[in-house]
């Protein structure tokens, strides 16, 4: 009975979450505006840490790209992933680059793309995921940087941190904390030319 209740409050925690209207995002400022930003491609995920061994979240790198498209998406602009996957090498990665630094290798503004989302996760922690019976927990912290303009260069930046637990599974437990983490960390990208006033 305590199991079937607590998975019930689980699901009705997730579909609260799916359901709260999101804030709207702030409106440009006139530098930003002057970029003409439209479309945004996310290039992919970097470690800035040791990236996760458990073959359920290995590849939590493309859950967080595919919560920041669909951000940027809301927020009014077209967006969409670039590149492939990072090579898993299960080692310390890559530190993003320090502001007024130039974009480090990886997809660049080009012709049909105006400005280009790079990703680090400097923060990971989890208990066993897999296999793991009671509740999970999973911390994650990003840092974003945007590149726009030729020759590219930094117009925006923001880092934030997502921490939840409960007895979801995995799957559930990426989702959430993948989506509060794209949430925080676009939260103050400013609004797009589709951007209509609604979530």
């Amino acid at each position: 009975m305590k199991t079937r209740l607590g998975v019930w409050f689980a699901v009705l925690a997730l579909l609260l979450v799916a359901c709260a209207k999101a804030p709207p995002p702030p409106p440009p400022d006139p530098v930003f505006a002057a970029l003409g930003l439209r479309s945004v491609a996310v290039g992919p995920v970097v470690y800035a840490v040791s990236q996760p061994y458990e073959q359920c979240s290995a590849f939590i790198d493309d859950d967080v790209r595919s919560a920041m498209v669909r951000e940027l998406r809301r927020r009014g602009y077209e967006a969409f992933a670039v590149g492939g996957n990072v090579p898993r090498s299960f080692a310390a990665g890559t530190p993003p680059p320090l502001p007024g630094d130039p974009p480090s290798a990886g997809p660049v503004p080009s012709p049909g793309v105006d400005g280009v989302l790079s990703v680090w996760i400097e923060e990971y922690f989890e208990n066993s995921l897999c296999g793991w019976e009671g509740p999970k927990y999973l911390t994650m912290g990003a840092v974003a940087v945007l590149y726009a303009g030729s020759p590219p260069r930094e117009v925006w930046r923001s880092r934030a941190r997502a921490a939840e637990q409960g007895t979801y599974p995995a799957r559930d437990l990426i989702w959430l904390t993948t989506t509060r983490l794209s949430d925080g960390v676009l939260r103050s990208f400013p609004a797009g030319p589709g951007w209509r006033g609604t979530p």
